[in-house]
């Protein structure tokens, strides 16, 4: 089927919500819509107190990115997977998401295998071409999927192509979910995620080392503020800037108390459009999550110019391979990380390296025009009949670049 596609993209989240999956819905939508297709957004009404400036978001990806956002239900948050995730609920739930998506050509289903609305509007989609993407990584068994199993399976079923953002994803759902994949990785946008022009334009101050990320445990802040301890008891000169939020904001406060490193942290909240220029600006990226199904912060900094110092964990492991600069620290260990942490700030000429080779990696293989286009690819080969693909092979990446 060539010509323009009129793709419905749904999802749990979407801007305001920030994290990884709205990042990605975003940008593919974009990129989508850049390249003449008709793209919906449809997703939950925002969580209360966002409403307003949903209003505005989803008005100004109309008008400037060129997709539109269609939303319906209640937005409510749940705990799952060491994480807090959304949950859209209404009494007339699939009867809505059929008048939102009955246009479409395509049903685009994102982070499914477990929030309710991408699996519903499996059951609800006609669409000729109904496709999902995975984005979930788990270790071992995971009871939730076991519990919900039939009801997962009943909706997968439906899909005319699997996707999954990573070999992880694949590994920790076929035990429950077996059969074919296809892996497209995340994208990251390379015009918006830019170096700086040259270090002269960097601002003054102390080397900074940039964390971005959610406030769950998972994500590894108290490791990094047990870090900076050590790098302070070393006498290096660094300052912590924090991007993220979430209930557990006033423990890691306390612990930068205690620690007596109060003054070296900058509390900095929930940010999207400044993150670009704080990344440019940053010595360093310390990411150091233990649960991961990729790993689009890695992508930004890469994009960025800036090395990385993470977490030796599955899905970082998906991004730092082939080649791609970084350095692997053990998980919930903050002296390895102070120890790699110190290896860039003490040697520029390391971190400038790394900058240029990880630059080159998101433009060769993450940009969002490559990424996008793989995903037009596999629309057309199901409009167009085509035969399902076999599942890649896994590698398992590198340690250290």
């Amino acid at each position: 089927m060539s010509g323009s596609l009129r793709v419905a993209m749904v999802t749990e989240y979407a801007y305001p919500v920030l994290g990884g999956i709205s990042e990605h819905v975003h940008f593919l939508s974009a990129e989508l819509a850049a390249l003449g297709h008709d793209v919906t957004v449809v997703t939950s009404n925002a969580p209360r107190g966002q409403r307003e400036r949903a209003e505005t978001v989803d008005a100004e990806q109309r008008d400037r990115f060129g997709y539109r956002t269609v939303r319906i239900g209640t937005s409510v948050p749940v705990h799952s997977n060491g994480s807090i995730a959304r949950v859209t609920v209404s009494p007339r739930l699939r009867a809505m998401l059929a008048r939102a998506i009955g246009h479409a050509d395509v049903v685009h289903a994102q982070g499914l295998a477990g929030p309710l609305l991408a699996l519903e509007s499996l059951r609800a989609s006609s669409a000729p071409c109904t496709v999902g993407t995975f984005h979930t990584y788990f270790k071992g068994e995971h009871l939730g999927m076991r519990m919900a199993r039939r009801y997962i399976a009943g909706g997968l079923a439906r899909l005319d192509r699997r996707i999954a953002v990573s070999n992880a994803c694949v590994m920790s759902l076929e035990q429950y979910f077996p059969g074919e994949w296809d892996i497209v990785p995340n994208g990251i946008d390379t015009e918006v995620f830019t170096p700086l022009a040259s270090p002269a334009d960097r601002d003054p101050g102390p080397p900074r080392i940039l964390f971005v990320g959610r406030f769950d445990p998972r994500n590894g802040l108290h490791t990094l503020l047990d870090a900076a301890r050590i790098l302070q008891d070393r006498g290096l000169e660094f300052e912590v800037q924090v991007v993220g939020d979430g209930p557990a904001r006033p423990r890691y406060e306390r612990q930068a108390q205690r620690l007596g490193i109060w003054d070296r942290v900058r509390w900095l909240g929930l940010l999207k459009d400044e993150r670009p220029e704080l990344y440019r600006q940053a010595t360093v990226l310390a990411a150091p999550c233990v649960l991961a199904s990729f790993g689009v912060v890695l992508l930004e900094a890469f994009a960025s110019g800036i090395p990385v110092v993470c977490a030796d964990n599955v899905g970082f492991r998906q991004v730092i391979r082939d080649g791609a600069p970084g350095r692997f620290v053990p998980c919930d260990d903050a002296a390895a990380l102070a120890d790699g942490l110190a290896e860039v700030l003490s040697d520029p000429r390391r971190g400038a390296d790394w900058g240029v080779r990880g630059r080159a990696i998101a433009q060769e293989r993450y940009a969002w025009p490559i990424v996008a286009r793989q995903i037009e690819d596999i629309y057309r080969e199901v409009l167009d009949g085509g035969r399902r693909p076999v599942l890649a092979s896994r590698v398992s990446g590198e340690r250290n670049a």
